[in-house]
């Protein structure tokens, strides 16, 4: 047992954390405990306290299904091109054949407060910041296996769930009026417990939702989420922002489609989604 003690937090796991650690962070590595911080279906986090060269640190294991690979493959791709992601020290994909969990080992921001509570148009630079960030690797991005999922798609897969014909009108005119807003890299489900405030500022997590399409419809849906906390105020104009950040015009028909696009997709898909994101915060 070298390496760690044990206390009632420890896990069965914590003597292999303790060799994780050991070899990623390639330093002397003790005093190891462990507790479990949240679990929403198959996703854990497990908060790692440890003493690494004679400083007391944290880290996050997070685990998750084997279906649920995305994050896995997106999140260090995205940390090496921007600091506004969470830090990943390290990360594991068994081999098919092996019925075990994929994992990530990040930073930890799980008691870091949410961005919302004073900073949101932060959040908006922030994305805007992890956008451009990737916005020469789409082929890149691909291949890590973030799916296409353009207005016109959403729309189809929300006419499905609802089987209600005024309901599919209804999006797929939306879909049309945001047929020409540019592709990018969108978070898939932007709220206020996704973006944290960090010591270098604003920190976007839980991105197993992640996609190619319209992330005009992330803003929409932190404004709507800022507003639902009773914060109006620090909502206005958080979209209008957006688009003129990237030196773009929003009219009124465009915005009112993405609300409408977000609203019916939380409505009508969202209940059968995974959310492997709603572990953290």
């Amino acid at each position: 047992e070298s390496g760690h003690r044990r206390s009632d937090a420890v896990t069965e796991e914590a003597s292999p954390l303790a060799q994780l650690l050991g070899r990623t962070l390639r330093g002397d590595v003790t005093d190891v405990r462990s507790e479990v911080v949240s679990r929403a279906g198959d996703v854990e986090l497990e908060r790692v306290r440890f003493v690494h060269d004679g400083a007391e640190r944290s880290l996050v294991f997070k685990r998750m299904p084997v279906g649920a690979s995305l994050e896995v493959q997106l999140l260090p791709f995205l940390a090496r091109k921007t600091d506004r992601v969470p830090v990943v020290h390290a990360r594991g994909i068994p081999p098919p054949a092996v019925p075990a969990p994929r994992w990530l080992l990040l930073e930890d921001v799980v008691d870091a407060p949410s961005a919302c509570e004073a900073q949101p148009r932060a959040i908006v630079e922030a994305k805007i910041a992890v956008e451009r960030a990737v916005a020469a690797d789409v082929p890149a991005l691909r291949a890590l296996g973030v799916p296409e999922l353009s207005p016109s798609a959403l729309a189809e897969r929300i006419a499905v769930a609802a089987a209600d014909e005024a309901v599919a009108a209804e999006v797929r005119r939306a879909a049309k009026r945001l047929a020409t807003w540019p592709v990018a890299l969108a978070h898939g489900d932007l709220r206020c417990r996704s973006a944290v405030l960090a010591a270098r500022g604003v920190v976007i997590a839980d991105w197993g939702r992640a996609h190619l399409g319209c992330a005009l419809i992330d803003v929409v849906r932190l404004v709507r989420d800022v507003v639902d906390r009773g914060e109006a105020v620090l909502g206005i104009g958080l979209s209008r922002l957006y688009a003129e950040s990237l030196g773009l015009v929003l009219p009124t028909e465009v915005l009112r489609a993405a609300e409408k696009l977000d609203r019916l997709s939380e409505r009508y898909l969202e209940r059968s989604l995974a959310r492997p994101g709603d572990a953290v915060h």
